[in-house]
């Protein structure tokens, strides 16, 4: 073998194992950001868990027995302090689920989103439906159209009936 062939022979092993060195720390990198995007979804469902848990024990602070009935009669039964204390949870709600649903937590999963609009307070009461149906016509649009045609399915089960596009 002369000194040419030598050369090249180590210089092919050198590159293999610069390949390969290259590789295994793609392969760490990759798994450090898989665990920095769990942590990351964690955090996320943390804060949402923490923002919607406040929000509802103000909301309990906040309502009463006779509001909550109104709240079965629709915003018109409201005085301003209840009309008040309904878009304000409502909001609260909805920034929580726009947030989720813009930093595509869970957006393959729409009866996460569905089980929001039904369980929560949302569509149990015709006040929350009938603001929503408001909200809805005002139309988030863009990115938040998939969130509000999901908020749409479930006020359709709520109401029991097909709404006007």
């Amino acid at each position: 073998m002369e000194i040419f062939e030598i050369a090249q022979l180590v210089t092919g092993i050198a590159t293999l194992i610069v390949a390969s060195v290259l590789i295994w720390q793609m392969t760490l990198q990759r798994k450090t950001l898989e665990i920095a995007h769990q942590d990351a979804d964690q955090n996320i469902s943390m804060a949402a868990m923490d923002t919607r848990s406040r929000t509802n024990e103000w909301f309990a602070e906040n309502c009463t027995a006779e509001m909550l009935e109104k709240f079965d009669k629709g915003i018109d039964s409201l005085n301003v302090k209840e009309t008040l204390i309904l878009r304000t949870y409502y909001r609260s709600t909805m920034r929580v689920l726009s947030t989720e649903w813009r930093l595509g937590r869970l957006i393959e999963q729409p009866w996460y989103y569905k089980n929001t609009f039904n369980q929560e307070l949302m569509f149990k009461y015709k006040a929350f439906r009938e603001l929503f149906a408001e909200q809805q016509n005002r139309n988030m649009g863009g990115l938040y159209t998939g969130l509000m045609e999901i908020g749409r399915e479930a006020l359709e089960e709520a109401e029991g009936k097909k709404l006007d596009a």
